[in-house]
């Protein structure tokens, strides 16, 4: 059986970490392999940077040059030519004249343009596996089939399963290697599935090829129960629940995206958290097996945009109300991270955005007076017990707060604004 790794950008940063994934590969020759693979390090950011540079008409020959340099001292250090095989420098050619044909506040060019990083690591990587493993190139873009919804594009579930049953069927290679994050329309346009997609298309291949397991390779030991980036004293869960994840992903738990787990248990295919940097350990295990958890988690969402709806008539925040405002946020593929109503208001809170704010002014405004704030935080604690507030960051000016039987959330400005 077929089994899904995925390496994100962490563990393919530079040619030490690859070297690092091809040892790991080593140890599962002679398996069935499907590769997900991220962008290197920060390049979809740096490319976010030059596409928005390049929309404003803006110079942005620095900062591509220095993208380029990263990469190219990537393919040097791992002893690639290109010359022969001239596929990274095509790639290279494609994305300079995508940017002099760059398009302002256009969702679709950007989407064009951060693609590039999962072709480019993607490349270079198999180029270097070649001398290795036997191992296929595939474009994820004639696979993953999407609508339109450019920056956050919804699967087209019954095509992209067509399209990787062609692939259970002709499985030569021992390795197949392909790009997370991205996908195509049927026009043929290029999308991407929102950020931090690649866990996403890796459980997408997963269902498709009926996978044994799937493994996230990342850059700590497993699940943990808070970010060691942010709080000092932090526990790994050695297995959980496709339950447990779930929650914790709709909280905002950033080690897996939250669109990952529901191809998984489709078919019941356990996820492994393992670590790229000690690959002696199990890391977490995450299947259908009823685990309790009794460990407080802690989750954290930065860069938070609270909006208040207030009904303009002395009419109720009813029913039919609250459904013109749920349609609005669906049609613009809004993620209510907290919400609270009262008689005569609505209030939620989402990732910031403000695209999508304009768009639902436009639509509520008529009906609902709008007002906003930006650059929250939102904290989250799920599983709380007596001495898990206290460990919670110190917060400034606390605008919203709920408090369940099990979770308790807090959105708060954060002491130094």
């Amino acid at each position: 059986m077929t089994q899904i790794f995925k390496f994100g950008g962490a563990s393919i940063k530079d040619a030490g970490a690859i070297r690092n994934m091809r040892k790991i590969l080593q140890h599962y020759e002679g398996s069935k392999l499907l590769i997900v693979v991220s962008a290197m390090g920060k390049t979809t950011t740096r490319l976010e940077e030059i596409a928005d540079l390049a929309a404003e008409r803006e110079s942005f020959s620095r900062e591509l040059s220095q993208l380029m340099d990263f990469h190219l001292n990537i393919v040097e250090d791992l002893g690639i030519d290109f010359r022969e095989n001239g596929s990274f420098r095509e790639l290279e050619s494609q994305l300079k004249r995508s940017l002099q044909n760059a398009v302002k506040d256009s969702l679709k060019f950007k989407d064009h343009i951060l693609a590039f990083g999962e072709l480019f690591s993607s490349t270079i990587i198999c180029e270097y596996l070649k001398s290795f493993f036997d191992i296929k190139w595939v474009d994820a873009r004639t696979v993953i089939c999407t609508s339109d919804d450019y920056g956050e594009a919804r699967v087209q579930w019954e095509r992209t399963y067509r399209n990787i049953t062609a692939i259970k069927s002709d499985f030569n290679p021992q390795f197949i290697l392909t790009q997370g994050y991205i996908g195509r329309t049927g026009e043929g346009d290029t999308t991407t599935l929102g950020k931090e997609g690649s866990d996403f298309t890796a459980a997408i291949f997963a269902n498709g090829l009926d996978a044994e397991s799937m493994t996230v390779w990342k850059d700590v030991s497993g699940i943990l129960n808070a970010d060691p980036k942010l709080m000092d004293e932090v526990s790994l869960f050695p297995k959980l629940s496709y339950q447990e994840i779930t929650e914790m992903t709709y909280y905002g738990a950033k080690v897996i995206h939250p669109n990952t787990i529901l191809p998984l248990t489709e078919k019941e295919i356990p996820l492994h958290v393992r670590s790229f940097l000690d690959t002696g350990k199990a890391g977490t295990l995450i299947n259908n097996d009823d685990v309790k958890v009794t460990l407080p988690t802690y989750v954290f969402k930065f860069d938070q945009m609270i909006v208040t709806l207030r009904v303009r008539d002395s009419s109720f925040m009813d029913e039919d109300k609250l459904t013109r405002i749920f349609q609005v946020l669906n049609e613009q593929n809004v993620k209510i991270n907290l919400m609270q109503n009262s008689a005569l208001t609505f209030t939620f809170c989402f990732t910031k955005n403000f695209r999508k704010l304009e768009k639902i002014r436009k639509a509520l405004t008529a009906d609902f007076l709008v007002t906003y704030n930006t650059n929250l935080h939102l904290a989250t604690i799920k599983n709380y017990d007596d001495t898990a507030f206290g460990k919670l960051p110190e917060p400034g000016e606390i605008v919203l707060e709920q408090k369940s039987r099990s979770v308790y959330q807090v959105l708060y400005f954060p002491k130094n604004n």
